[in-house]
């Protein structure tokens, strides 16, 4: 009868055992199984912020650099933003080598991330303001240049106005054809068969020197240019114009 109480004794206790075995093992998993989602989930948010870096990286220097070759000066301004964003890179990289607290390091990089955004928009807004500046200054040497050109031709023409040589003193006498062809005045249009010219040309310092071409017009009351082309007579261009006269 002892022995029988005595073998229920040690069933029972063999089972309180396996329970709390069970029960231990269970717990156990249980808190593995959090730690292990805990982990998880910093790998994923690790993850998250290195890809995240990772992209912001890459569109600062493509969206801060489609604006190279503009002007000189921005592309000074460029070089700076770069050469900033090159050491924040350098810094990251040591970051993830050297933090081993994954907590840290996850709060770190976001911090990163945060100042590589504020500096991209800090150079995107310098970027803007060059970009007004250098159209503003296109605007100013289109409306130059147009000035200087409408200056350069009414100075061009003022002195082309004022290098025409200007006459003055004429003296001028008909001539009618003896039967000896020798020459004598005369007063009378219809016996006139040649003409003398004589005039003074007026001093000129605007003018360029050397041998100029005179051109001699005569016309009849009546409005007829006289001419003989061969004679000599021919036409020339009236100047400031294109017209053959």
């Amino acid at each position: 009868m002892q022995q029988k109480e005595s073998n229920r004794r040690t069933v029972v206790i063999l089972w309180i055992l396996l329970a709390t075995s069970i029960g231990i093992n269970v717990f156990q998993w249980l808190n593995i199984a959090h730690l292990q989602q805990n982990y998880d989930a910093k790998v994923d948010s690790l993850l998250t912020s290195g890809v995240d870096l990772e992209k912001e990286m890459e569109d600062t220097y493509t969206e801060l650099n489609k604006y190279k070759g503009i002007s000189t000066k921005l592309d000074s301004l460029l070089a700076e933003a770069n050469s900033k964003v090159d050491l924040q890179k350098i810094r990251i990289e040591n970051l993830i080598h050297q933090e081993e607290n994954s907590v840290a390091l996850n709060k770190k990089l976001q911090k990163e991330l945060k100042e590589l955004k504020t500096l991209r928009e800090e150079y995107l807004e310098k970027i803007d303001e060059l970009l007004v500046e250098n159209e503003q200054l296109k605007k100013d040497k289109t409306d130059l240049t147009s000035t200087v050109e409408a200056l350069t031709k009414n100075l061009e023409n003022t002195v082309n106005t004022a290098a025409v040589l200007k006459s003055e003193y004429y003296i001028i006498t008909a001539y009618k054809k003896r039967s000896n062809n020798k020459y004598a005045p005369t007063a009378i249009a219809k016996r006139t068969n040649k003409i003398e010219v004589c005039f003074t040309l007026l001093e000129n310092d605007i003018t360029k020197p050397g041998s100029k071409n005179i051109y001699l017009r005569i016309i009849e009351p009546g409005g007829k240019v006289l001419g003989d082309r061969s004679a000599g007579s021919s036409t020339f261009r009236k100047n400031g114009s294109g017209e053959d006269i």
